[in-house]
Order: structure tokens, then C-alpha cells, then sequence
């Protein structure tokens, strides 16, 4: 089962990266989330907080916090998918512009790697 997974990520390596990365930020957010509400209920803060905001699962307290970040992971997500897009996915059509500019280049080269030899 792992040798497909492999095969399929090394195919597609930006949802390899997109995996790991959530995976990564979910495990560190369950843990500091952990972290705060261990500290607030051994310091007796988090029922006093609970009792006053009136935490259940319907509070907007907490749902709108919880859709916030939803709406902000998706947004991450596509921006994401535009820039690897833009980035690798480009068409290899060369325009007249880069053959322009790479005709220059590569003169400038030629004449750098003469200059150098004498």
C-alpha cells in the first residue's frame, strides 16, 4: 500500500507537499490547543471562561472561529494550486520576447566566456 502512495505522490508532488504540511500544522495546533486548555483548566480560568461566554457546541464563540480558519485553509489552498500552476505548469511556447531577450544573453555569455580566456 505504501509503494502506491509513493508512486502516486512522486507523480503529483505538490499534493505530497500539501499532505504533509496540513498534517504537520494539525498535529502542532492539536498540541499548543492541548497546551492552552491544560494551563487554563488546572489554573481554574477555562470554567469561569466557559461559564461566561456560555461555550456549547452552537456558541458563535466557537463556530466562528472554527469557519474562519475553514474559509482561510481553502483560500490558502487555491492560491496554492495557482501559483504551482503558474509556477511549473507554465506552456513551453517561447515568445518573441524571450527569444529576444535570450539572443542577448547568450551574446553577452559568449563574449564573457571570450574575455575570460584571453
Amino acid at each position: 500500500m505504501n509503494k502506491y502512495f509513493n508512486r502516486f505522490f512522486n507523480k503529483v508532488p505538490i499534493l505530497k507537499y500539501i499532505l504533509y504540511t496540513f498534517i504537520k500544522c494539525f498535529i502542532i495546533t492539536i498540541l499548543a490547543g492541548g497546551l492552552i486548555y491544560l494551563i487554563l483548566s488546572l489554573t481554574g480560568i477555562y470554567s469561569k471562561l466557559e461559564n461566561a461566554l456560555d461555550l456549547k457546541y452552537n456558541s458563535p464563540f466557537v463556530t466562528i472561529p472554527i469557519f474562519a480558519f475553514a474559509a482561510l485553509a481553502i483560500l490558502c489552498f487555491v492560491i496554492g494550486f495557482l501559483l504551482y500552476f503558474h509556477k511549473y505548469k507554465r506552456t513551453k511556447s517561447k515568445s518573441k520576447f524571450n527569444k529576444a531577450l535570450s539572443n542577448i544573453l547568450d551574446n553577452n555569455t559568449d563574449k564573457l566566456v571570450k574575455s575570460r580566456r584571453h
